[in-house]
């Protein structure tokens, strides 16, 4: 097996999300290793300043930038006509950009954040899967990468939305990696659940409990595994802060078990005025009389 360096060479990579966090980290990975990068992120000026990094640092003059929604389809697919037209070919389809939910219970949740965090964190990774797919094709190798999280394999309290996203990037990929296995076999899906990353996900004041206690494993450190993993065709890439006790807790306790531990845990973090017992949310709501 060539080392990873040279297994990455000249290859064009797509990475969301990539201004920040586990995407940022991410593109200093692959050029550092030589790929062609093309990213997208929402915060176009963040963005295009993490290019210039990767410019700078690793003389990585192969590098494209576009400031998007992913969960735009019609971005999607000008995007990814731009980077093969740029490099000629693409190989790698990382779908990393994602967003926080409410952070609190469902009756004390808004439907509009849920349709906003299911229309990044999931219909992103469908309209990016979708898009890249026609052009992985012809490639001798191929990978698309779709993170979920580790609440993409437990219901955490307080995260009902951001669960709802992340298992529904789990589901689409196990599937889509079946369906894919008897037709294109070269092209590899991968399927990444972080732990508790360092990143600036959780940026509502009643997730910073949330962060400090759990979000601590640096980005750094799980780039450099999802490159090693994807390399190797690892399916399924566990790695970060409790993320190995995670797993193993929903493979192996009752469900029952598995709600009150996760559900005390969470209950810790500072939100006691989300469980009041007269939440609005417990209320029925007032009938208007027709007169």
């Amino acid at each position: 097996m060539p080392s990873v360096q040279a297994f990455y060479t000249n290859k064009t990579v797509i990475v969301t999300g990539a201004a920040s966090g586990i995407g940022k980290a991410l593109a200093k990975v692959f050029a550092s290793y030589g790929a062609n990068l093309a990213l997208c992120d929402r915060d176009g000026e963040l963005l295009v300043a993490t290019a210039e990094a990767l410019i700078e640092e690793h003389n990585a003059a192969s590098v494209i930038t576009r400031e998007m929604d992913v969960a735009d389809p019609q971005a999607w697919q000008s995007f990814v006509n731009q980077a093969y037209t740029q490099f000629g070919h693409i190989d790698i389809c990382i779908n990393n950009a994602g967003i926080e939910g409410t952070s609190a219970p469902v009756w004390a949740s808004d439907f509009a954040t849920l349709e906003r965090v299911m229309a990044v964190n999931f219909y992103g990774v469908v309209h990016g899967t979708r898009s890249v797919l026609p052009y992985l094709i012809d490639r001798p190798w191929a990978a698309i990468v779709n993170v979920s999280s580790i609440f993409g394999m437990i219901g955490a309290a307080n995260a009902a939305d951001y669960c709802a996203s992340k298992f529904a990037v789990r589901g689409y990929t196990e599937a889509f990696r079946a369906e894919l296995a008897e037709i294109y076999p070269h092209i590899q899906i991968q399927l990444v659940h972080p732990g508790g990353i360092s990143t600036n996900i959780a940026r509502r004041d009643n997730s910073q409990s949330f962060k400090r206690k759990f979000l601590t494993t640096a980005p750094q450190k799980i780039a450099e595994h999802i490159a090693l993993r994807v390399m190797r065709n690892q399916a399924r890439i566990v790695y970060g802060n409790q993320s190995g006790l995670v797993h193993m807790a929903s493979r192996l306790l009752p469900l029952n078990w598995l709600a009150k531990l996760v559900g005390k845990q969470m209950r810790q973090l500072d939100m006691q005025n989300d469980y009041r017992l007269d939440h609005p949310g417990f209320q029925v709501p007032e009938k208007k009389v027709d007169k």
